[in-house]
């Protein structure tokens, strides 16, 4: 549990993860609930900030991958973001470097945004907080979270990717080849959205779980939001639902 950011001023934050295999629709889901009240932490867009032209995250990069990696432009060039994917995903050793570039920069500014929402919040109050979190199980995270939620999709994952993805099927199957079968992740998740129907059909699911959310929130206990994670999150007791 994280719930609690600072010992003093503001209420609580209840932080919801939201998972799935590529491609299955994690990220309107997280969009979905962030609409209806919820803060959002949108890693993608805070990786695309810590590597902005010029920053210091940025210059690791290049340092690391070299100028092939940037989009034809006047210096500072951007990230090509997709060349920069295909190296990483093609190379687990390029990937753990990116990694440990991007990583904790994202989690400053993650945590500086928390606290930022914990103190807004009144005291005596929940605020619900999601975080769209790819690699929640595989990369034994879930026990930063005070409830998970798996994503599902089925046969359908590849077909849309077909229709929506600009990755390569290289990189798409690099990717998916990263991540826990989709049955593995229902199993471990709190709870679980089936995305195999309809859009109807998912936001029905995604109703009752907003208020369930909402009263899982109110009765949350406190906790303390850590300066620095557990190297074992094994040892954290209560980090993933197993049954």
């Amino acid at each position: 549990m994280v719930s609690l950011l600072t010992a003093a001023g503001g209420g609580r934050l209840f932080l919801v993860a939201v998972t799935g295999s590529l491609g299955c629709g994690k990220s309107r889901v997280s969009r979905w609930l962030a609409a209806q009240g919820a803060h959002l932490l949108d890693a993608d867009q805070d990786a695309r900030q810590v590597l902005q032209p010029g920053t210091p995250g940025w210059q690791a990069v290049v340092e690391r991958f070299g100028t092939s990696v940037l989009q034809p432009a006047a210096h500072p060039a951007p990230i090509d973001r997709r060349r920069l994917g295909e190296i990483v995903f093609a190379d687990a050793e390029a990937r753990h470097a990116l990694e440990a570039v991007v990583h904790p920069r994202i989690y400053q500014r993650q945590a500086e945004q928390l606290q930022q929402w914990q103190q807004q919040t009144p005291a005596g109050q929940s605020a619900l907080v999601v975080a769209e979190v790819p690699l929640l199980f595989e990369a034994a995270i879930a026990f930063r979270f005070d409830r998970t939620i798996a994503v599902i999709c089925g046969a359908q994952q590849w077909e849309r990717l077909r229709q929506r993805s600009t990755m390569s099927t290289e990189v798409q199957q690099a990717v998916i080849a990263q991540q826990l079968p989709e049955e593995e992740k229902q199993r471990r998740a709190w709870h679980s959205i089936d995305n195999r129907g309809n859009w109807q059909e998912t936001e029905s699911q995604l109703i009752q779980l907003w208020e369930q959310l909402r009263q899982e929130a109110a009765r949350s206990l406190s906790a303390v939001w850590p300066t620095a994670w557990p190297e074992h999150p094994a040892a954290v007791a209560g980090d993933e639902k197993i049954d």
